[in-house]
C-alpha cells in the first residue's frame, strides 16, 4: 500500500524539478548570464560578396542581321575537246592551284594532227621558196626580154599563194597545238575542289552541259547579308554619321549560335542599290578572310556590322543587372565603408556577354556581381577574399573577457 501511494509523489517531485531547471536556464539568458555563442554566430553572418569596380569604357554600335556564305570564285569544269578520259589526277575534296592538270584525255588523234600540221608547214616553205626563186630568175630574163611580163606576173602570184598556204598551215598548227594541250583539263583558278562527276573511260564532249568537277576559291569567302529595306535606311544614315567613312571602312562580325565569334573580322564590299520585291531588302556584300574553311558556301550566318564606337560606358555582367517591379534597371554596389546600395541606371543592349550602362554609374563604383541573395540595401558585407578589419579581432577578446 505504500509502494502505490509513494509511486504517484515521486512522478509529480521530478516533474516539478524539470521545470525549475529550465525556468533557471531561460532567467539566466534573459539576464545575459549565459554563453556568447550566438552573438559570436551572428557576427559570423556578415555576408560575403564579389564586386568589379567598373571603368570608362568604349564599344562598338553593332547592327545585327543575317545571311549566306558565298564562294568567292566558282569554275565548273568542262572539257574543250571531244576524247576519252585515261586519268584523273586529283583527289577530290583537296586543295588545286591554279594550272594543275585535272584530267588526261587520249591524246593519240591530236598529237596526229599536230604533226601532219607541220609538215604541211615544211612543204609550205618549200613551196614559198621555189616560189621565191622563179621570181628572182624572171625579173632577170624580163630585163634581157628573155621572157614576158606575163610570166613574171604569174611568178609573182604564185609566190603570193606560196606566202598564204604557208600563213594558213602555220594557223593550223597552232589550232593542232591548242587541241592537244586541251587534252590536259587544266585548273582555271585555286581553291578547293568537289567530287568528280567522271571516271576513267568516260567519253566527254566539247563543252558539253554537264561539268566534270567543280572547283570553289573558299578564301577569303563573301557573306551576303540581307537587310530589310526599312533597317537598310537606318543602317545606312548610322554610317554617315560615322565621320564619313565609306562602306569598305565598315567592320562586320559573324556570330556562330553557340555565341562564339568567328575570329576574323569582314569587310564590306557591295551594298545593292535596289530592294529584291519578292523578299523586300537589299543584299549586303562582306568579305571574309577564311584560311582554315571554317565557313562554307551555303552556311547560313549570323552576323552584325559596327557602324560606329560608343565611349564613357560602362560594361558589367549581366547577372549584376536587376529590375524592379515596374521594370526599371539598377544594380547592388558597396561604397568604401563597406555599405550596400542601390544605384538606379539604364543599360542599351548587350555586348558580347555583359550589358552596356550608360548612365548611374561612375568610375571606381564597386558594382556587387556574387552574392546577390544574401543582402538587402542598408546592410553591411565584405568582399569575398578582403582581410578581415583588425578592431573586429579586438572586439572580439574584449567580449571574450
Amino acid at each position: 500500500m505504500k509502494g502505490f501511494l509513494a509511486s504517484p509523489f515521486l512522478k509529480t517531485s521530478k516533474l516539478l524539478l524539470t521545470l525549475g531547471i529550465i525556468s533557471s536556464l531561460t532567467a539566466c539568458d534573459m539576464l545575459g548570464l549565459g554563453e556568447d555563442k550566438p552573438q559570436q554566430a551572428s557576427h559570423k553572418r556578415v555576408p560575403q560578396v564579389g564586386v568589379l569596380a567598373v571603368e570608362e569604357t568604349t564599344v562598338p554600335k553593332t547592327f545585327s542581321i543575317t545571311g549566306r556564305a558565298e564562294a568567292y570564285a566558282v569554275a565548273e569544269i568542262r572539257p574543250q575537246v571531244e576524247g576519252i578520259i585515261t586519268e584523273r589526277l586529283f583527289k577530290e575534296g583537296s586543295l588545286v592551284q591554279k594550272g594543275d592538270v585535272l584530267y588526261q584525255l587520249d591524246d593519240a588523234s591530236y598529237q596526229a594532227l599536230y604533226e601532219n600540221a607541220k609538215a604541211a608547214i615544211a612543204r609550205s616553205k618549200a613551196l614559198l621558196t621555189n616560189a621565191q626563186i622563179k621570181v628572182s630568175r624572171n625579173e632577170r630574163l624580163v630585163k634581157i626580154n628573155a621572157v614576158s611580163e606575163q610570166v613574171l606576173d604569174d611568178a609573182k602570184a604564185s609566190l603570193r599563194e606560196a606566202k598564204a598556204n604557208l600563213e594558213a598551215n602555220e594557223a593550223a598548227l597552232k589550232t593542232a597545238a591548242i587541241n592537244l594541250e586541251r587534252t590536259q583539263i587544266k585548273a582555271p583558278i585555286s581553291g578547293r575542289i568537289g567530287r568528280s562527276t567522271v571516271t576513267k573511260g568516260a567519253l566527254v564532249t566539247t563543252n558539253q552541259a554537264g561539268s566534270l568537277a567543280t572547283i570553289q576559291q573558299l578564301d577569303p569567302i563573301y557573306v551576303d547579308f540581307s537587310v530589310p529595306s526599312n533597317y537598310a535606311i537606318i543602317l545606312r544614315k548610322a554610317m554617315a554619321k560615322n565621320n564619313g567613312q565609306d562602306l569598305a571602312q565598315h567592320e562586320a562580325k559573324i556570330v556562330f549560335d553557340d555565341g562564339t565569334e568567328y575570329e576574323h573580322t569582314g569587310k564590306i564590299r557591295l551594298s545593292e542599290f535596289e530592294v529584291n520585291r519578292s523578299t523586300d531588302a537589299i543584299i549586303l556584300r562582306t568579305e571574309f578572310p577564311n584560311p582554315n574553311a571554317v565557313l562554307l558556301p551555303g552556311m547560313f550566318l549570323h552576323g552584325k556590322v559596327i557602324t560606329g564606337y560608343q565611349s564613357g560606358v560602362f560594361l558589367i555582367p549581366t547577372l549584376a543587372l536587376q529590375r524592379d517591379a515596374v521594370g526599371n534597371a539598377f544594380v547592388m554596389t558597396l561604397n568604401s565603408e563597406g555599405v550596400v546600395g542601390v544605384k538606379p541606371v539604364k543599360s542599351q543592349g548587350l555586348y558580347e556577354d555583359k550589358w552596356i550602362i550608360t548612365e548611374g554609374l561612375k568610375a571606381g563604383d564597386q558594382v556587387i556581381t556574387k552574392g546577390l541573395q544574401y543582402i538587402r540595401p542598408g546592410v553591411k558585407a565584405n568582399i569575398i577574399g578582403a582581410p578581415k578589419p583588425k578592431q573586429d579581432t579586438a572586439s572580439n577578446a574584449k567580449e571574450g573577457q
